[in-house]
């Protein structure tokens, strides 16, 4: 199944940094707002994927950090949000979408909005200090991610949405490819979603299963014979 369609279906024109997006969008032959919603796409799939390399191997502050960064980036898509000042309200506003529109699948998120701006910090501030009040766990984060892939799936059909992802502040990041100047991501998740939703597909999910889930295939196999 084509699931390009899902990034276009309420598309609007972009509200602010235009030019921009008018630049990326005509490298990568898209909708401005497409183009931009693309971008948003790969760069939550980034910090995912990162968060969940880090949860891997039990580096549980940098997973967390990572989660809560792509967290953030839903809130700022959420709220319309411009400029730098303001990021722990935009934070607050990922998590409390990530309540209201959590995966039936999943357990609720463990901490409130304010509990997780206090992890935030805990992890991006050099683990000076957390309150007594908020325990650590890796629920955290493995919940975090759970919902976060949901939401990545099912967000880009919430028609209330795109006015606020056409105005939020997010500008491209480019690179060269071949010699050819392009707009990361974009391109790369136009090919994937020819196939895939938005978060299928996503490297190191070990955290979409609890650990008694987890086969260890570590040992040695078993033949059958004595």
């Amino acid at each position: 199944m084509d699931y390009r369609p899902l990034l276009a279906q309420h598309t609007v024109q972009l509200s602010h940094d235009a030019p921009r997006w008018d630049d990326a969008a005509q490298i990568a032959g898209l909708d401005p707002y497409v183009c931009k919603a693309s971008y948003v796409c790969g760069v939550m799939r980034e910090f995912m994927q990162a968060s969940g390399l880090n949860f891997e191997h039990n580096y549980h502050l940098g997973s967390l950090f990572l989660a809560l960064d792509a967290t953030e980036l839903l809130g700022r898509i959420v709220s319309g949000k411009r400029g730098t000042d303001g990021s722990t309200e935009v934070l607050r506003t990922g998590v409390r979408y990530l309540e209201g529109h959590a995966d039936p699948q999943a357990r609720p998120l463990p901490h409130s909005a304010a509990q997780y701006v206090k992890l935030r910090n805990f992890a991006g501030h050099g683990a000076a200090q957390l309150a007594r009040t908020v325990a650590f766990t890796p629920d955290s984060t493995q919940l975090l991610l759970r919902h976060l892939a949901y939401v990545l799936n099912t967000m880009w059909e919430d028609p209330s949405l795109s006015a606020n992802l056409a105005a939020a502040e997010i500008h491209p990041l480019f690179t060269v490819v071949k010699g050819s100047r392009q707009p990361v991501y974009v391109r790369d998740i136009q090919e994937h979603l020819m196939t895939s939703q938005p978060a299928d597909g996503l490297e190191h999910d070990y955290w979409r299963y609890d650990e008694a889930a987890i086969l260890d295939n570590s040992s040695p196999s078993a033949s059958g014979t004595a």
